[in-house]
């Protein structure tokens, strides 16, 4: 006959059956983005996407002395959208589309490149005759195969035109895509939800409805479904778990269908290698469509 199990051996078994809220816990790597340095938690060796979500950049935070200012060169996309979001300090935007926006705290600048665009983002003029800071979230959102050779366009959201909510110490400010009831005035071009996520001695329940989830800390003392999130830090969720973010802090969470496998190189992101090497030989060449008033100076592609 069998012996027994204990009340403790009865437990530890029932907790390991259980399904996990965290999947994985993802720490930063530093980067360096022209002249500044980054912290990146998107490509991960383990993780490669969430969703349709295949990069994302901690920017700061930073501090400028006076004269000093971010400036990112003119460099090129294809495949992709890019979603720029700051805390702090600002940033000009310029593309290949003609587009010109500056983005503040609690903006957005939406770009998606399709088959090719290129633009630069440098400090305010203004910003640089004093001293200033820096600091935000900057994701890449892989498209969908039927969106990848589509036509680039550019896309702004003010602050107050960002869906928000609050209650229970917690506001939700739903940047791109659907949550929490709510839809952003920036679609995206798969299911998706970026959101900002700002806690007061709070409590926030993180909707299961899309498929993949992370939840990335940016300042602040969190917790995920009870566990310490680090600033910087990117908590992977369980599929279909809901959890409860606690704490004070800020965090952006990151979620939406998978839209299958990528290739990324540097700037490219594709589900054809060959795309790849063709973008790469139009850099080479400069047959991306340039940033007017803004491409006397742009980035040489890595050689590998």
């Amino acid at each position: 006959m069998a012996t027994p199990l204990t009340c403790n051996e009865l437990r530890w078994l029932t907790e390991e059956m259980e399904p996990q809220a965290i999947e994985m816990m993802i720490d930063p790597r530093e980067r360096p983005i022209g002249d500044a340095t980054v912290r990146r938690v998107l490509p991960f060796r383990k993780r490669r996407m969430i969703g349709p979500f295949i990069y994302a950049d901690i920017m700061g935070p930073e501090h400028l002395d006076p004269g000093i200012g971010a400036d990112i060169a003119a460099h090129p996309h294809i495949g992709l959208s890019t979603l720029t979001y700051l805390t702090a300090g600002s940033l000009v935007h310029r593309d290949s589309t003609g587009a010109v926006q500056q983005v503040n705290p609690g903006e957005v600048n939406w770009m998606t490149a399709g088959s090719g665009v290129c633009h630069t983002e440098r400090s305010p003029e203004p910003d640089r005759s004093g001293a200033s800071d820096l600091a935000g979230l900057q994701t890449w959102v892989a498209l969908p195969e039927d969106a990848e050779s589509s036509a680039a366009f550019f896309e702004h959201t003010g602050g107050s035109d960002i869906p928000s909510e609050s209650q229970r110490g917690a506001t939700v400010r739903v940047l791109a895509g659907t949550g929490w009831g709510m839809g952003s005035p920036i679609k995206g071009s798969s299911q998706l939800l970026e959101a900002d996520l700002t806690l007061a001695d709070g409590l926030l329940q993180i909707p299961a409805e899309h498929r993949e989830r992370g939840i990335i800390s940016l300042a602040g003392d969190l917790a995920v479904a009870g566990r310490a999130l680090a600033e910087g830090q990117l908590a992977v969720l369980t599929p279909g778990e809901e959890v409860e973010l606690t704490g004070t802090g800020q965090a952006m969470m990151l979620a939406g269908d998978p839209v299958g496998e990528r290739f990324i190189w540097w700037n490219f992101v594709a589900s054809d290698r060959d795309v790849i090497e063709i973008a790469k030989q139009r850099w080479d060449e400069q047959t991306f469509p340039k940033v007017p008033h803004d491409h006397d100076r742009w980035m040489p592609r890595p050689s590998n």
